[in-house]
């Protein structure tokens, strides 16, 4: 987003975090308590106009505390990144910042994370890209570091959570970095910087060698000038750091037709920057079909079904997966419905896998629903 609406945005989320700190909510559960009397105000801090059909801004936006340091980080929910699929407007520019950004108590901004941005072709600004000058670089599965100093010391948060296992991790692997590039005084004041935080203890779906950081973004506090990838070169050899590496192609189309190869194995994807600002997802197709192995199968979500909780499972998918879950509850729900016998119910069911997958376990599952599904 422009600088304009960046600052506007910051200014509903500060008056958010001063009147948390006057309320004296210090922690998550003190922050939930909080929230559910404050929905109005929420939506004022937020800009958030809520229509029929769209959830509370009370359930859209967590609040993460630093167990040590008057520090306050926002994150959007997982309410927040499914639901507002069917409504973008929802996704407001104070929202969007909400992305593991952080404040002092006073309400004073101490790191600034990438703003909310999207797959291709995953919401309307991602379905008409502008025809203007852009960068691609290399997008790495790990998780993402937000670095940032405080009272004289190197910080990192992970998006949502201080004292996280990767936060941990992080703030290891960054002690060892700024003591070996002797960061104090090559950062300049009111910088911070984005990494990947590449560690077995970290890996999501893909597997590389070793653990490092490897610099994606970076920030100028007070400008919010957005460091473009010149720039995090240049700070990346300043400061010793590995940076994202940047693909050599000129055509959105070329880029959009690489990520469809499913022979490229073992990477996610590139990131998109328009020289207007707009960031944009692409991932290959590879690594959609790892995410949703890896999460669900028709088996999964029929157990879902059966135990009652497939809404909050659907809510809680990441979502670039989400469409393709919502796919296969139409798929399930379809062939349990359509008619015909309980035996040719049972065979559509069957029919929606493999027969290397249609296991005598799944065919229970399958009869198991419909057999709850008829008693309804």
């Amino acid at each position: 987003m422009d600088t304009n609406k960046c600052r506007e945005a910051l200014t509903g989320l500060t008056k958010l975090i001063r009147t948390l700190d006057k309320a004296g909510v210090w922690d998550k559960v003190s922050f939930r308590e909080w929230r559910k009397g404050h929905e109005a105000f929420m939506e004022k801090c937020l800009g958030y106009e809520r229509g029929p059909g769209m959830p509370s801004a009370t359930a859209l936006v967590s609040a993460f505390f630093h167990p040590e340091l008057p520090l306050v980080g926002l994150n959007y929910t997982p309410v927040a990144h499914n639901t507002l699929h069917a409504f973008p407007a929802g996704w407001t520019p104070a929202l969007r910042l909400c992305r593991g950004i952080v404040f002092d108590r006073h309400g004073m901004l101490v790191a600034k994370p990438f703003d909310k941005f999207f797959n291709y072709g995953e919401h309307q600004e991602t379905r008409n890209l502008p025809d203007e000058p852009f960068t691609a670089t290399v997008k790495h599965d790990g998780h993402l570091g937000i670095i940032f100093e405080y009272g004289n010391t190197w910080h990192i948060t992970t998006r949502g959570d201080f004292t996280s296992r990767s936060s941990k991790v992080g703030a290891e692997m960054l002690r060892r970095y700024a003591q070996k590039g002797d960061w104090d005084g090559k950062l300049p004041c009111g910088n911070n910087l984005l990494v990947e935080i590449i560690h077995p203890s970290t890996k999501v779906h893909l597997k590389y060698r070793g653990s490092r950081f490897i610099l994606i973004g970076a920030y100028e506090r007070d400008t919010l000038h957005d460091l473009d990838h010149e720039e995090l070169r240049v700070l990346g050899n300043r400061l010793g750091l590995p940076v994202t590496e940047r693909w050599e192609g000129d055509s959105i189309a070329d880029l959009a037709v690489l990520t469809q190869d499913l022979s490229v194995s073992n990477r996610e994807g590139f990131v998109v920057r328009f020289r207007s600002g707009l960031r944009v997802k692409f991932k290959f197709a590879s690594y959609i079909n790892l995410m949703v192995a890896g999460k669900l199968g028709y088996g999964y979500i029929m157990n879902r079904m059966l135990a009652g909780n497939l809404e909050k499972m659907i809510k809680n998918l990441p979502e670039e997966v989400y469409d393709r879950a919502a796919k296969m509850v139409d798929d399930i729900t379809g062939a349990a419905a359509a008619e015909g016998t309980e035996k040719e119910r049972r065979r559509r069911l069957y029919g929606l896998v493999s027969p290397e997958e249609s296991t005598q376990y799944y065919r229970g599952i399958c009869r198991k629903l419909l057999k709850k599904l008829a008693t309804k």
